[in-house]
């Protein structure tokens, strides 16, 4: 039975009530101008008692409950990469949320900032940017359904009793879902010119022509060791990923699936050999030893960084005369690279072992668009090989 008194200018209620181990507690808060106020309070606290509730967890404020939520449930022996998205997402529940109890939080204050969020309106751009540059809906998506996975754990433990993200309309901007790649005859000059630069005095040319003959990632291609060349048959040995984001050295495949051989021509073997000879003269000049037998370290012995493999294939486009708005990043090296495939009929379930993938209807989803061109010959053939039955 609830209790109410004034203390001052403002009402208080007081609820008691018996926990789960039998002992006597007594809920209570204040500062309620109104007796009306103070017992549609009192009430609310009195229903979650009958639901089960439990009056000492309402005062769990947002960001310690994500950082147990998230330490026990979701970041433990995870990837890196994972960890940093919810340290992310944490910074920016903590400008909107700071202080704030999970039991204060109501759907439309939540809307309104998945809305600014996706908007980017907490961005501090560095540029003179009139509007701030919206956030992808793929990024806004994943910040709502981490939180309300949550949720469902603060509602499972009786802490709150509605989802305050139930219902939210996510925004932000929609990618093409189609993939930029190099038409064959650009794509032709990049890897021409990239063979000619390569050199040990020039590894990140090196790291372009590998992208373009192989398809491989970039972390993939800068955990190349010379071991995992095969060099009598002609395959390249994908067995690990390279740290290029934190710089924490070897990490596993992005997938089991990832973990492949390539098939690589001649040509790939004669120019890994040649830059071999010229680091291995460069070691025995300067007295370096590399227990690991990277590829990709540059005459500082440095691995190089997927920034300095970037800008070698942005000056190799420059040189090949490719347009600003046509060229593409490294990772545009593998979508080009199958999209050259797919242009001369190689086999779809091929290129999705070659590129790593666990099933082909992943190949399917990302490149599907481009077998297009390659499914009208194939329905021109069909249809002329019935008529001629």
């Amino acid at each position: 039975m609830a209790t109410f008194r004034k203390r001052g200018k403002y009402w208080e209620y007081r609820v008691k009530y018996t926990d789960s181990a039998g002992k006597q507690l007594v809920a209570s808060h204040g500062g309620y101008r109104l007796k009306s106020s103070a017992q549609d309070a009192a009430e609310a606290v009195e229903d979650d008692l009958k639901r089960g509730g439990d009056p000492s967890k309402q005062d769990v404020l947002l960001l310690d409950y994500w950082d147990q939520w998230a330490e026990a449930y979701r970041i433990n022996g995870k990837s890196i990469n994972t960890v940093y998205r919810y340290k992310l997402f944490r910074k920016h529940l903590k400008s909107r949320f700071d202080g704030r109890k999970l039991n204060s939080i109501r759907p439309i204050e939540w809307q309104k900032f998945i809305n600014d969020f996706a908007a980017g309106k907490d961005r501090k751009e560095k540029t003179t940017r009139k509007r701030p540059r919206e956030r992808s809906k793929d990024i806004v998506t994943k910040m709502n359904s981490y939180v309300r996975g949550m949720v469902k754990a603060v509602i499972n433990e009786r802490i709150l009793f509605s989802d305050f993200t139930f219902g939210t309309k996510t925004s932000g901007v929609c990618s093409s879902g189609k993939v930029k790649v190099l038409d064959s005859r650009d794509f032709a000059k990049v890897k021409a010119i990239a063979i000619e630069r390569a050199s040990y005095r020039n590894i990140g040319a090196l790291a372009v022509y590998i992208g373009s003959m192989t398809g491989m990632r970039i972390s993939e291609v800068l955990a190349l060791t010379w071991p995992d060349i095969d060099t009598k048959l002609c395959v390249i040995h994908v067995t690990r990923s390279w740290d290029h984001l934190y710089g924490t050295g070897f990490k596993p495949t992005k997938t089991d699936s990832s973990v492949r051989d390539i098939e690589i021509s001649p040509s790939v073997i004669e120019l890994l050999n040649k830059i071999h000879q010229e680091q291995a003269a460069s070691y025995l000049r300067t007295g370096y030893r590399d227990e690991d037998q990277m590829i990709m370290r540059d005459p500082r012995h440095n691995v190089i960084t997927d920034s300095a493999c970037n800008k070698a294939l942005h000056v190799i486009q420059n040189k090949a005369g490719i347009p600003e708005d046509k060229q593409i990043t490294f990772h545009g090296l593998r979508h080009s690279h199958v999209s050259y495939l797919i242009s001369k009929g190689v086999d779809i379930y091929y290129i999705s072992k070659r590129l790593g993938h666990s099933d082909v209807t992943i190949t399917m989803k990302v490149y599907g668009h481009l077998l297009d061109s390659q499914r009208k010959q194939e329905a021109h053939k069909a249809v002329l090989f019935m008529d001629q039955l």
